[in-house]
């Protein structure tokens, strides 16, 4: 069959490389000069940056990622890493000398000596949810049910519990409430809408010591963070290369500007320029909203599909600093990851992102550098600093690009309470704005992480009302992140592939 993929962003990719693997003709659509979509790098003066910070998960050998990977012949070379935290009172980094896999919860417990109950309970339902997890992927038997029976009864008091109830119960102190619910803001979610059962997958232990271990003995139980040696862009180029080399076309610099539907059914794309292309299936990705309404229509979607569409919460965009310098500053920052928070009202730096008032990195920031897993992303001497805050799409007052320069050297300054002198080593300056990733990801509102995991709500399904028209990446139902996008795709592959083998 021949298969038309419009986006060749990691979801994109991914789907690719499992059709053509199976023999499909696969043609591959994107508007920028080459794959990978926000896992391109940005590039100036010799200098290459991420776009923010990739610390991944599932890419251990035998996770999802990498046997994913390993089935396509794809070896990646990847590193553990971890990150920092620091609050305006106190900073959680990891030690010089290691301390053993509990050293948070004895500092948070030195910390906030009157919490030290709600402490104690937050790890009990934090290792009680990870044994759960890891039971649930055993063999089914009676011993393994009877398991699952005792970890969930830690679990259930808190069934019903959205983030900032669960954290409220457990802790007196708003600052303790922080270092578990700050990482939400990443995702520009409010506490209130989100369930608490995320809480310990986006706070696993894990992600703030590489030397704790993922398990005991040969099972694993907590995922590890991971960096690709080189950069994140040799995943995106390894897949495409992939598709390449079995057959399939990738088609840069080109924007599919309508899905041709006949009789319900997805039957090709004509192009910008006005060429036409058939095709067995289609494949769609990036802004669902500008997918379906805009390259599909909404005419064809059926009630329940179109109400998905009008409810779903995409993330907000993001502003980056990314600097070349000509020193090195892992002297004053330690883990190649740090986030910085200036609030502790989370609902309240939420609601600004949401209603056009940006805090300018008042309400938080993050720290990182590229480099450290990539010295070839910075001449000799030299080394990568990309300073990162969640912004809104479009600024209540003003434009990204009137205000791009302000806000740029208003970052600088908060970031060098942390890395002294960096205004005088910078050697190169690239700002990348919300309008920037619009262009970037042809999307019309930028949304950088996918959508927003807010408790019970329904993104946009693989399938769609459409026959042969799957819909992936991080606004369908998988959400945003590496491994879900990954995963995602595959999962609507062998789902497309399983309804394509009964129809013969």
């Amino acid at each position: 069959m021949k298969i038309v993929i419009i986006g060749a962003g990691l979801g994109g990719l991914s789907f690719g490389a499992l059709a053509a693997r199976d023999g499909h003709e696969v043609l591959l659509i994107d508007k920028n000069k080459e794959p990978g979509g926000v896992l391109t790098l940005a590039r100036q003066d010799g200098f290459c940056f991420e776009q923010g910070p990739l610390l991944l998960t599932d890419l251990a050998p035998g996770d999802s990622v990498w046997r994913f990977l390993k089935e396509l012949g794809i070896r990646l070379e990847t590193q553990r890493e971890d990150r920092g935290l620091c609050t305006p009172d106190f900073s959680l980094n990891p030690p010089e000398c290691y301390e053993g896999p509990d050293w948070r919860k004895k500092r948070l417990k030195a910390l906030f000596p009157a919490d030290r109950r709600g402490i104690d309970e937050y790890y009990r339902f934090y290792d009680a949810l990870t044994k759960l997890r890891f039971l649930a992927g055993e063999k089914p038997s009676a011993l393994t049910m009877l398991k699952m029976a005792r970890a969930y009864r830690k679990i259930k008091p808190y069934e019903n519990m959205n983030c900032r109830a669960f954290t409220e119960k457990l802790f007196s102190d708003e600052r303790l409430r922080l270092i578990f619910n700050g990482i939400l803001a990443d995702f520009c979610a409010d506490p209130e809408e989100v369930h608490c059962l995320l809480l310990p997958f986006v706070n696993t232990e894990t992600a703030f010591d590489k030397r704790i271990p993922t398990g005991r003995g040969k099972k694993k139980l907590y995922s590890d963070y991971r960096v690709i040696t080189g950069g994140c862009q040799k995943l995106p180029e390894a897949l495409c290369e992939y598709i390449l080399a079995h057959g399939g076309t990738f088609l840069p610099e080109t924007v599919a500007e309508k899905v041709l539907v006949e009789d319900g059914k997805a039957a090709g794309v004509r192009l910008s320029d006005g060429r036409v292309v058939y095709a067995d299936a289609v494949v769609g990705a990036g802004s669902a909203r500008d997918f379906f309404e805009q390259t599909v229509g909404e005419a064809y979607l059926d009630d329940a599909y179109r109400d998905i569409l009008k409810r779903f919460r995409p993330m907000e965009a993001v502003f980056m600093v990314h600097l070349g310098v000509d020193f090195d500053p892992s002297v004053y920052q330690k883990p190649c990851l740090c986030y910085y928070y200036g609030s502790y009202d989370l609902h309240g730096a939420v609601e600004k992102l949401r209603n056009g008032v940006y805090h300018g990195g008042g309400d938080g920031y993050l720290i990182y550098f590229p480099d450290r897993h990539a010295p070839a992303f910075a001449p000799a001497g030299c080394h990568c600093v990309t300073i990162y805050t969640v912004c809104p799409d479009r600024l209540r007052e003003g434009s990204w690009e009137e205000k791009k320069e302000e806000y740029a050297d208003r970052l600088i300054r908060l970031a060098e309470k942390h890395l002294p002198g960096l205004s005088d080593h910078i050697v190169t300056k690239k700002i990348m704005t919300a309008e920037d990733y619009r262009r970037l990801t042809h999307m019309s509102k930028s949304s950088f992480g996918g959508t927003v995991p807010i408790w019970k709500q329904k993104n946009p399904p693989h399938k769609t009302p459409v026959k042969n028209l799957v819909f992936i990446g991080q606004q369908s139902e998988n959400g945003g992140g590496v491994p879900l996008v990954i995963n995602g795709a595959a999962d609507a592959y062998e789902k497309w592939k399983g309804e394509a083998d009964l129809c013969g």
